[in-house]
């Protein structure tokens, strides 16, 4: 099966101010997996589970983006878009 690119991607944080642009199921499951083991949550494994369901059909791709997101803002790295460097100085 192809991959299901969504628009527009779901940013996240992934360490000291950088950022990465989840933009297809392929690349968040990649992301969801690559997760470290010792961090790993329930809501993770939903995650995973949802993008398994999208491959099949059985779910949309915008049920598996609720998902993640979930995931996401559980385990605080949503992007903000604020530059944490920035941020630290004005404090």
């Amino acid at each position: 099966m192809e991959d299901l690119p969504f628009d527009p991607p779901i940013a996240v944080a992934v360490g000291a101010g950088f950022k990465r642009d989840i933009a297809s199921l392929a690349e968040m499951q990649n992301f969801l997996k690559e997760w470290p083991p010792a961090e790993d949550t329930r809501l993770q494994k939903i995650a995973i589970k949802a993008c398994e369901a999208a491959r099949a059909g059985h779910v949309t791709i915008e049920q598996t983006r609720r998902a993640f997101m979930a995931f996401a803002k559980a385990a605080g790295i949503v992007w903000t878009g604020v530059d944490p460097v920035t941020t630290l100085r004005r404090a």
